[in-house]
């Protein structure tokens, strides 16, 4: 009996693990949020995809977040690679940058600074 009771509660010790696990947001979360948020305001379009691309850990305490995004204006479809530059500890966003590749013929359009 008491073997039955030890792998019960061994079962909801792993199930609440696995459930706590699930639910946590990635640490790129709030910067995909700012860059959607950015980006819907810059271009008044549809976000029709996301994706992170990767994180690094640039010069002088700075980290960068990369993040590419599909978007629909009317029949128009393109992407925008955002990057995110922040002070490590303060998370104080130093600059925003965005580059546009028009997907219906594949030329990178000129790039946008903020």
């Amino acid at each position: 009996m008491k073997v039955v009771w030890m792998t019960m509660a061994l079962a909801v010790l792993v199930f609440n693990t696995a459930v706590v696990q699930a639910g946590a947001e990635p640490s790129y979360a709030k910067w995909g949020r700012l860059a959607m948020k950015e980006t819907a305001q810059r271009y008044h379009a549809d976000i029709t995809d996301y994706k992170h691309v990767g994180r690094k850990v640039e010069d002088g305490g700075l980290m960068s977040e990369t993040f590419r995004l599909q978007l629909r204006k009317g029949a128009k479809e393109f992407e925008v690679t955002v990057r995110i530059w922040f002070e490590q500890q303060s998370e104080r966003v130093v600059r925003i940058h965005f580059s546009e590749d028009d997907k219906m013929n594949g030329l990178p359009a000129a790039m946008i600074l903020m």
